[in-house]
């Protein structure tokens, strides 16, 4: 087991109702990936900037253009941002206006995104941005065997099922097999994103598409069933951890 870094996040937003928007947006989708986050927002560009002159650094800036805040706008803030000299550091440009873009050819910004695409778009760029910093899976579970060592990142993980003596890990690429109880694995998992359906099997629940009855329909189709005593707390442990993002 392991994990990666932590990531920093800025939001900067004067639009409160937006700033909650982007922030919902960034925790489903870091939490679906299992990525540690710290996210801080801002509703005036100034606060972020007194915030990086008593040091505070952060990987990833979200900014809104035409900010409400004097001369401080989100160019200003990214002038100021780059002056830091934090080459791990990525700007993202959150606006209504993709004219304003041509103010920032100057500007190393990561990319420019529409308001009203923001639900569509960020997580793509938050996923580019995590294969570049290698975190974009966060932790992952580790099979040592014949020599050599599988690293299974828990986004990757659709299912764990048993199988005789062995657990079946069964991700996008196929299977993976560790001599191990499911009760053990889970103990090794921990994590709460993952659930027992039955006695047999384990599933991740930010892969769950859809329950209906016992039936539990994966994002890619597959079809499990949950036992009848292990449906409730199926349905409150899947409710808990997507509470704040359905």
């Amino acid at each position: 087991m392991g994990s990666e870094q932590m990531i920093n996040m800025a939001i900067v937003d004067d639009d409160s109702d937006f700033l909650e928007e982007l922030k919902e947006i960034s925790e489903k989708y870091f939490i679906s990936h299992f990525v540690e986050h710290k996210l801080s927002t801002f509703s005036k560009g100034c606060n972020l900037i007194y915030g990086l002159q008593e040091g505070k650094k952060f990987h990833i800036y979200l900014l809104d253009i035409e900010l409400s805040d004097g001369e401080i706008n989100g160019l200003k803030l990214a002038e100021f941002i780059q002056a830091q000299k934090n080459a791990n550091s990525y700007v993202i440009f959150i606006t209504n206006h993709l004219e304003f873009a041509l103010n920032g050819y100057e500007l190393d910004i990561f990319r420019y995104i529409l308001k009203e695409q923001a639900a569509e778009k960020l997580p793509q760029a938050l996923e580019e941005i995590g294969k570049r910093m290698n975190i974009q899976s966060g932790e992952f579970y580790t099979i040592d065997k014949a020599g050599f060592r599988e690293k299974l990142f828990y986004s990757d993980i659709l299912y764990i099922y048993k199988e005789q003596k062995n657990a079946v890990f069964v991700t996008g690429n196929g299977t993976s097999t560790i001599r191990n109880s499911l009760s053990r694995v889970m103990t090794e998992l921990n994590n709460d994103g993952f659930v027992y359906i039955n006695k047999g099997v384990i599933i991740n629940i930010s892969r769950i598409q859809k329950i209906n009855g016992l039936e539990i329909i994966l994002d890619n189709g597959e079809q499990l069933y949950a036992s009848r005593t292990h449906i409730q707390d199926v349905k409150m442990l899947v409710s808990k951890f997507w509470r704040k993002y359905i």
